[in-house]
């Protein structure tokens, strides 16, 4: 039901997330890279974009049963880890399936509100992304230094850090920036609109490219994540103005 991921449909692509509870709503911290929800103890090292997280949007903001959901799933995860990635194996098949029949590429987004080290996490010594090696998997990370299965693309999601934001850099990551208003290139990269779509992958973004994303949220919260670096501001030329 995620809005952004139907739009994947307009290309062949059905994508199944993983909608867990962001940062620490759950009473567990999914968010490694970002501050605690409401902290007043912040850590500089860290994002703030817990407070300004799109997870607060949509559904989420109507019903009340949506956060609940996530924060069950979320729960689930921490506390029985191992019957909790059987049931996602189990999930994963059935959504191949399903696809498959339909007639569309199945690819699979696990960190849709979260930046969990899938490929850390084993079912009989292999990983979610070596169970099903011929599937794409994609997602978001502010982690710069991650090594993954080739099966698994990561956009780098930049938050005002620099010295992390050069490592994505260096590693040929494409970069997902906030933008009050999408520029045509950015940091001497190409923009792409990563608002057309939901699928963050070499095939449909190109390589090294910026992926553009709107800010989408209020007036306040725009000048919030303005001030905290996680969006740029129509009138930034650079990453030091």
């Amino acid at each position: 039901t995620n809005s952004k991921l139907i739009k994947n449909k307009k290309v062949g692509v059905d994508t199944w997330s993983l909608s867990l509870a962001h940062s620490n709503l759950s009473g567990f911290n999914v968010c490694p890279m970002a501050n605690k929800i409401n902290s007043t103890n912040k850590n500089k090292k860290l994002s703030d974009c817990s407070s300004c997280c799109v997870a607060d949007n949509g559904n989420a903001q109507i019903f009340r049963s949506v956060l609940e959901s996530r924060i069950k799933k979320t729960i689930a995860f921490k506390m029985d880890t191992e019957n909790f990635m059987d049931a996602l194996v189990v999930e994963i098949s059935s959504a191949i399936n399903q696809s498959v029949k339909n007639g569309n590429i199945p690819t699979f987004r696990l960190n849709t509100y979260s930046d969990i080290r899938w490929e850390l996490y084993k079912i009989e010594g292999l990983n979610i992304f070596e169970l099903f090696p011929n599937i794409t998997f994609y997602d978001y990370t502010k982690i710069p230094n991650r090594r993954v299965p080739k099966n698994y693309e990561l956009t780098y999601s930049f938050w005002g850090n620099l010295n992390h934001l050069q490592k994505a850099l260096n590693s040929n990551m494409n970069v997902a920036v906030v933008f009050e208003k999408l520029p045509s290139s950015f940091l001497n990269r190409k923009v792409v609109n990563g608002d057309l779509n939901d699928l963050r992958t070499i095939e449909n973004d190109g390589k090294n490219v910026i992926v553009g994303l709107k800010f989408k949220g209020s007036k306040i919260k725009l000048r919030d994540a303005i001030n905290e670096g996680f969006a740029i501001s129509k009138n930034m030329t650079n990453l030091t103005n």
